[in-house]
């Protein structure tokens, strides 16, 4: 017999029960089928042998080794014997209950060690403040956006990253990382769920899925409602930081629908490739709408899809395209056929928390050109136009461009930003601003 038998009865029928069950020849064929063990007492049914069996006796295989000790596998039924010597798999009982002791130990002295790490990390999270005051405005404008998605958590609880997925049109679009690593926003362990937190080669790391986040209390107000009606009642007026975030989110409106277009077309863009794009969109939003690039990724991935159908182009080429094929219509665009700005923002495409705080502030939105943005940021900073000699500067204007023979190009300037819907006055500077080697 391969397979060893250790009794828990001393029956003298149920010991002969079991040894005939688990009878074999020497090329491990069983003897007898299980139904002529039948009638047995009050078993009459095939299915209960194996399981009385078990009780009364542990049967080894000794065809199977313990990869650990070399000793025999347990088994429970006919199935589980082999007919030739081999290795098993899984270790013995034994083996397994011992590596599951020293699993336990390792598990118990890595949470010491993680408990010891959070600690400080705990502490220093419940101790921290910042100043709402000394916030900038583009960070309070982002915390203007996470309140109106997670409300009072966002000082007087925690949130996670799937609580703001409506933040921009692409989820967080990196805004709570953002934050996260500027030190205004805090992860909470308390809060956490089991498993978030783990060691990695002696440093605590977390999973940023699962995390929970806050805002710390300012020193002077605490976590109160007035401390965050210091945040959500801010007169913002940064225009620079104001415009690189309003770049920022119009950016991430524009590859939301480009990523829709794609999908639609079936165009694979690689890593490289959307970083490219990203940098023409944000210099392409500095002068156009939203809604205008829209128009722009409609027509090259339509433009990349009827490639594709071509017998020297594959998918992969054609959307390998789309990044010059953007650049292109920007060109085109410049030299005076503007793209539609009437292009309407797809059902599942949201404008994101963000987007609606730019609108309520600013009234901004996918139909704002860059041009029309960019000056409203910039008369953000509180400038009066009364202080700025308006004569001596269109003077001085018409004389600088005319003396080095630039008047077409300064006057086309000027016209581009009063068709903007800006103002003479406004018209002029901005006209300036942008063309700083001119009037130098």
């Amino acid at each position: 017999m391969a397979v060893r038998l250790k009794f828990q009865t001393t029956d003298s029928q149920e010991i002969e029960l079991a040894k005939r069950y688990w009878a074999m020849d020497e090329e491990g064929t069983y003897l007898e089928r299980v139904a002529d063990l039948l009638p047995f007492r009050e078993i009459n049914q095939a299915s209960m042998v194996a399981k009385f069996v078990r009780q009364i006796c542990t049967a080894y295989d000794e065809n199977q080794i313990c990869p650990k000790c070399d000793g025999q596998i347990q088994i429970g039924g006919r199935a589980e014997a082999k007919k030739s010597l081999q290795h098993s798999y899984l270790p013995c009982e034994d083996c397994q209950k011992l590596q599951q002791e020293e699993k336990q130990k390792q598990e118990a002295k890595e949470r010491a060690e993680l408990e010891a790490k959070l600690a400080p990390h705990i502490t220093r999270a419940r101790e921290m403040t910042i100043s709402y005051s000394e916030l900038p405005d583009d960070a309070v404008l982002i915390l203007q956006a996470i309140h109106a998605l997670v409300g009072p958590r966002l000082t007087q609880g925690a949130f996670s990253l799937g609580d703001c997925e409506g933040l921009t049109p692409q989820g967080t679009g990196g805004l709570i990382d953002r934050l996260y690593k500027q030190d205004i926003l805090q992860d909470d362990p308390s809060a956490a769920e089991p498993g978030t937190y783990y060691l990695q080669e002696g440093a605590l790391w977390f999973s940023k899925a699962s995390a929970r986040y806050f805002l710390p209390p300012d020193p002077d107000l605490g976590g109160s409602q007035a401390a965050l009606n210091t945040l959500l009642d801010r007169k913002l007026s940064n225009s620079v930081a104001l415009t690189d975030l309003w770049l920022d989110h119009a950016v991430t409106d524009v590859m939301c629908y480009l990523e829709y277009q794609c999908d639609v077309h079936n165009h694979v863009l690689d890593a490289a490739d959307i970083e490219k794009i990203k940098a023409t969109v944000r210099h392409g939003m500095r002068k156009y709408s939203v809604a205008q690039m829209w128009f722009i990724m409609w027509k090259v991935t339509r433009d990349a899809a009827a490639l594709a159908s071509r017998s020297y182009y594959n998918s992969e080429t054609a959307a390998a395209t789309i990044p010059n094929k953007i650049r292109k219509q920007l060109e085109i665009a410049d030299q005076g056929t503007e793209p539609r700005n009437e292009w309407t923002r797809p059902e599942p495409h949201i404008t994101g928390s963000l987007g609606m705080e730019f609108y309520s502030h600013f009234g901004l939105d996918e139909y704002s050109r860059g041009t029309e943005a960019l000056a409203m940021f910039d008369r953000l900073d509180g400038k009066d136009s009364s202080d700025v000699d308006l004569h001596a500067l269109a003077a001085a204007f018409m004389k600088t461009t005319l003396e080095k023979e630039r008047a077409l190009f300064a006057l086309g300037a000027f016209a581009e930003m009063v068709r903007a819907g800006l103002t003479t006055e406004d018209a002029l500077k901005e006209a300036i601003d942008r063309n700083p080697g001119l009037f130098q």
